[in-house]
C-alpha cells in the first residue's frame, strides 16, 4: 500500500496534473466561499469537462477543487456569519462574533490553521486505518444505524443546556423534517404537500441558508454598518 501511495503522489507532483491541482484549488475557493455551493456542487458542475481529460490529471483537478473548499467555506462564515458550507456551521459561533470586535483576521488565522492541520492527519490516519475500519464498516447494517441515531437524540440533553425543553422541541422538530419525502421500505410520499421537490426530502444546503444566512442578511443590511461595529 505505501509504495502506491508514493507512486501516486509522484504522479500527482508532475505536470500537467500539478497545474490541474492548483486550477481546482483556485476553483474551491470560490466555491466554497459562496453560501449555497458546496464541494459536491463543484463537482457535478466540472466533473463533466473532465471526461476527455488523462485520468491522473482528472483526479487532481477535483481533488483540488473538493478538498479546498473545506477552507474556505470559513470566509463567509467569519466575515457575515453565513456559512460557505454545512460544515462550517460552528465557525459561525466562534468567528463571526470575532469579526464583530475587529478580529477577523485572527479568526481566519485559527480557522485555516486548523483546517490545513486536520486535513493532514485526517488523511494519514484515514489512509492507515481503511485495513482496520474497513470490516466495520462493512458490518454496519440497519440496527447499527438506529443505535446511531439514538445516541445522536441523547446528545440533546448534553448540549440543551438548562433549555431542555427547548432542546426537546427543537429535535422534535428535526425528525418532524426528516420525515419529509418518500418512506425507504414503503415508497409512501410523507409530507410534500403536492410539491415534487420535497419528493427526496429537505435539501441540507436551502435549509443551513435559511437558519443561518437570511437573517445576518437582514441584519446587515438594516443596520447600515461594517460587520465591526455591530
Amino acid at each position: 500500500m505505501l509504495e502506491s501511495a508514493v507512486a501516486g503522489l509522484i504522479s500527482a507532483v508532475q505536470w500537467p496534473a500539478i497545474g490541474y491541482l492548483f486550477f481546482g484549488i483556485a476553483l474551491g475557493i470560490y466555491f466554497g466561499a459562496v453560501p449555497g455551493l458546496s464541494g459536491l456542487s463543484g463537482m457535478a458542475i466540472i466533473l463533466p469537462f473532465t471526461f476527455g481529460m488523462d485520468p491522473v490529471s482528472a483526479f487532481s483537478f477535483l481533488l483540488g477543487m473538493y478538498a479546498v473548499t473545506t477552507t474556505s467555506d470559513s470566509i463567509p462564515a467569519v466575515l457575515i456569519g453565513v456559512p460557505g458550507t454545512a460544515a462550517a456551521q460552528a465557525t459561525v459561533l466562534d468567528g463571526f462574533p470575532m469579526a464583530k470586535r475587529g478580529e477577523a483576521s485572527r479568526a481566519f488565522g485559527a480557522a485555516f490553521t486548523c483546517s490545513a492541520i486536520g486535513g493532514v492527519l485526517g488523511a494519514l490516519v484515514m489512509g492507515l486505518s481503511i485495513p482496520i475500519v474497513q470490516p466495520i464498516v462493512l458490518a454496519f447494517a440497519k440496527p447499527e444505524f438506529f443505535m446511531l441515531g439514538l445516541l445522536g437524540l441523547t446528545m440533546v440533553g448534553a448540549l440543551s443546556g438548562r433549555s431542555i425543553l427547548k432542546g426537546l422541541t427543537a429535535a422534535g422538530l428535526g425528525l418532524l423534517l426528516s420525515q419529509i419525502g418518500y418512506a425507504e421500505q414503503l415508497a409512501i410520499p410523507r409530507y410534500w404537500m403536492g410539491f415534487t421537490y420535497l419528493l427526496d426530502g429537505l435539501p441540507l444546503v436551502p435549509v443551513v441558508l435559511g437558519l443561518f444566512a437570511l437573517p445576518e442578511v437582514v441584519s446587515l443590511a438594516s443596520s447600515n454598518r461594517s460587520i465591526s461595529d455591530i
